[in-house]
């Protein structure tokens, strides 16, 4: 293991572990400034477009998708997702771990939820595979929800949410042949990604479950660092927008 991997990430680790065991009682929750009467839907531009395919390629992004943890499942998404109203347009990526689902739309917010801390609803009522969706348990699904279009999405990650409180942030990361992967915050936290080891894993094959806590207030920066066996691959920083303080 090599010295990234020793004392700053132990020390990351620890740091994460502490926090995680605080957030049992949701006392470190992030919650979002949204009222019943407040909450607004986003409207799908245009057809709804998504693929069901058995043969799949590995995906050419490091990062494949950023949301809360409590997000990334078929019931979640089919539930429609909260996300911060940061752009007249949106475009949301919807891909399943083991590769075979994907889907890619739009949404334009409404007016009334472009005022600063706003949130909205991405609805996903029009797919046509319900079920095979509702069949993706915790984690096997990935959200990439950029401002912007789909034909020119933005390079920030909107993090969307599957309620109104949530603990952590997860980065789901395709290691491309790491053996390790971590990552670091700008508030200063850091720790180990986790492998999945079970199932297809052609989309991502790990997650960066990052505590609200550890990423401070509002929009903010995670690099992400992978190793194989110790030999650096390369780091990738992203920018994300929770759309609240913690």
């Amino acid at each position: 293991m090599s010295r990234r991997s020793g004392a700053a990430a132990a020390g990351g680790v620890g740091r994460s572990i502490q926090l995680r065991r605080l957030l049992g009682a949701c006392g470190l929750c992030l919650v979002l400034p949204v009222g019943a009467g407040e909450l607004v839907r986003a409207t799908l531009r245009g057809d709804f477009h998504e693929t069901v395919q058995e043969e799949v390629s590995v995906s050419g992004s490091v990062v494949v998708g950023v949301a809360a943890a409590s997000a990334l499942s078929g019931p979640a998404t089919l539930s429609g997702l909260i996300i911060p109203a940061a752009a007249q347009e949106i475009c949301l990526t919807v891909v399943s771990r083991d590769g075979v689902y994907f889907a890619r739309n739009t949404y334009t917010m409404p007016e009334s939820a472009l005022a600063a801390g706003s949130f909205a609803v991405l609805p996903f009522d029009e797919t046509r595979r319900r079920e095979l969706i509702g069949s993706f348990k915790d984690g096997e699904l990935a959200m990439r929800a950029t401002p912007g279009s789909c034909d020119a999405p933005g390079i920030i990650y909107l993090v969307p949410a599957a309620g109104t409180t949530f603990e952590t942030v997860d980065v789901l990361i395709n290691g491309f042949g790491a053996t390790d992967v971590y990552f670091s915050t700008a508030a200063g936290g850091e720790g180990e990604c986790e492998e999945y080891r079970e199932g297809r894993r052609t989309s991502y094959d790990y997650h960066c479950d990052i505590p609200v806590a550890e990423l401070g207030a509002g929009r903010t920066t995670v690099l992400v660092e992978r190793e194989r066996y110790g030999r650096p691959l390369g780091e990738v920083t992203i920018e994300l927008d929770v759309g609240a303080s913690p």
